[in-house]
């Protein structure tokens, strides 16, 4: 299922874990995977639709003091996240795109708010993704 005609509620950002991959210790400065969601209503119901992108390993490049690696949309499509990081600068890079325009892009040199940052792309138009269903959480005083 691709996302379109939801009726967005906000943004949501996620802090992803870090690769841990003890015969490739050069990839331990990029995220295990990268997810990316939106929630709003959809026929009257209240949705939450998500993205989950995983690493391309063999796509992992270093060139002096910059490496990158891809990261691909599990529902398929022509969708991607490129993640880049300037060792000299301490910083990360990221640009999403999806059905292979950019959609966005973010930079950040701490890892928390550089994935905040990011995932709050959320999803978009065309972008193949997970829907569910859910119910509204009320707490009693």
């Amino acid at each position: 299922m691709s996302f379109k005609n939801i009726s967005t509620k906000g943004f949501v950002g996620f802090v992803p874990h870090c690769l841990d991959i003890k015969e490739r210790p050069e990839l331990n400065i990029f995220p295990r995977n990268v997810l990316f969601a939106d929630h709003g209503t959809r026929n009257g119901k209240n949705v939450m639709g998500d993205a989950l992108y995983e690493p391309d390993l063999e796509s992992y490049s270093r060139k002096r003091n910059r490496c990158s690696m891809k990261y691909h949309n599990v529902d398929g499509g022509n969708h991607w996240l490129v993640i880049k990081y300037d060792f000299l600068e301490k910083r990360y890079q990221g640009e999403k795109f999806v059905n292979g325009k950019s959609v966005g892009q973010a930079f950040g040199q701490e890892w928390n708010m550089f994935f905040v940052h990011i995932t709050m792309l959320g999803l978009s138009v065309g972008e193949r993704c997970k829907f569910e269903e859910i119910g509204l959480f009320i707490e009693n005083a």
